[in-house]
Parts: structure tokens; C-alpha cells; sequence
């Protein structure tokens, strides 16, 4: 299968989904992110606000929050990411409908800077690579933030078989599902 029908076919499923499915394998991916050891040493995290049926991250940015880490959330102008203080701006709405610290507003951390990266993703496979939406602002961006984690969300079955990586593609360091840690 093609990058493109691998997409289609997890969107589909994904956006089937009911809300107490959503919530309940959520909540199993929070708790093997959070009982780990996963973010030992981690200071700054980049996170992401959860749209079109996505792992939750809500409890997730509680858990960060609460135990000192600083939190940035990705904010998009033009065609680049950035990571923008969840502290330093009211949150709006991206073109894509996401949730993000409003950019004339926001404080910056450069991604060099940043420890770990919870990444979202339409597929994965076991060997770490992603299938995003395809306009590649997390790759661009992992590729600027050096040694941070990648920390992938997922359900079960956005675990295919195989997907064809390309020289751009990042993979991720692993990937946290409801029934356990890939890689």
C-alpha cells in the first residue's frame, strides 16, 4: 500500500470512532506513558492538542504540568512549526482547526531546546515511521530539535505492517498504544 491509502484507511477507521472508545484507550495510553519512567530527566516537552479523534492529551498535559515540566504546544504560521509556552498565549484555532497558543502572542522555545516530543500520527509501523497528513511540519521540526524523544500516540490499529519511509521521513524513538511500548 501507498503512503496515501494507508492514510485513507486509518483516517477512516479513526474517524469512526466512538467517544468511550476514544476515552478509554486514551486513558491506557496515558497511563503507560506516565508510569514508565519515560520522562526521567525530561525539563521542556512539546505536546499537541488533540483533533479528528486523536489520542487525548488533556490528561497528559496535567500530568507534565504538575510535575515541573515546562509544556509547549506546536503553533504553525506559514509553512513552520513552532514550539509556543501553552503559558504565554490564549489558545486558538490553526487553519487546520487545532488548538494553538496565538502566534503574536506566544514566547518561543528554539527545538534544539526541547527534551521530548509527544508526536501524533495517522499510522506507524514497528520499526518507528509515521504517516502524518502530509505536509511534513513534524518532520521538519524533529529534524531541528536534535536529541529530544520522539514519543508517538497511538491506537492498535494504527500499527500497520510496513510503511514506505522516505529520506525525510523521521522515525520515532517509540510509540505508546493501549496494549504497550513499541521500540
Amino acid at each position: 500500500m501507498t503512503k496515501q491509502e494507508i492514510r485513507e484507511k486509518i483516517l477512516d477507521m479513526r474517524r469512526g470512532l466512538t467517544s468511550k472508545y476514544i476515552d478509554d484507550e486514551s486513558a491506557k495510553v496515558y497511563e503507560r506513558l506516565t508510569e514508565g519512567g519515560i520522562f526521567k530527566g525530561v525539563k521542556t516537552v512539546l505536546s499537541y492538542s488533540d483533533f479528528d479523534n486523536e489520542v487525548k492529551t488533556a490528561m497528559l498535559t496535567g500530568w507534565l504540568m504538575f510535575h515541573g515540566m515546562s509544556l509547549y504546544l506546536p503553533c504553525v504560521r506559514k509553512n513552520e512549526m513552532f514550539a509556543a509556552d501553552i503559558k504565554s498565549a490564549a489558545l486558538e484555532l490553526s487553519r487546520f482547526g487545532i488548538a494553538q497558543p496565538k502566534f503574536s502572542e506566544a514566547s518561543f522555545l528554539e527545538p534544539g531546546k526541547i527534551d521530548a516530543v509527544i508526536v501524533p500520527g495517522i499510522a506507524f509501523d514497528r520499526n518507528g515511521h509515521r504517516i502524518g497528513f502530509g505536509c511534513g511540519y513534524y518532520d521538519e521540526f524533529l529534524k531541528r530539535a536534535g536529541n529530544a524523544k520522539k514519543i508517538a500516540l497511538a491506537y492498535d490499529f494504527q500499527i500497520v505492517d510496513f510503511i514506505p519511509a522516505e529520506a525525510h521521513d523521521v522515525q520515532m524513538d517509540m510509540i505508546i498504544t493501549p496494549d504497550g511500548i513499541i521500540l
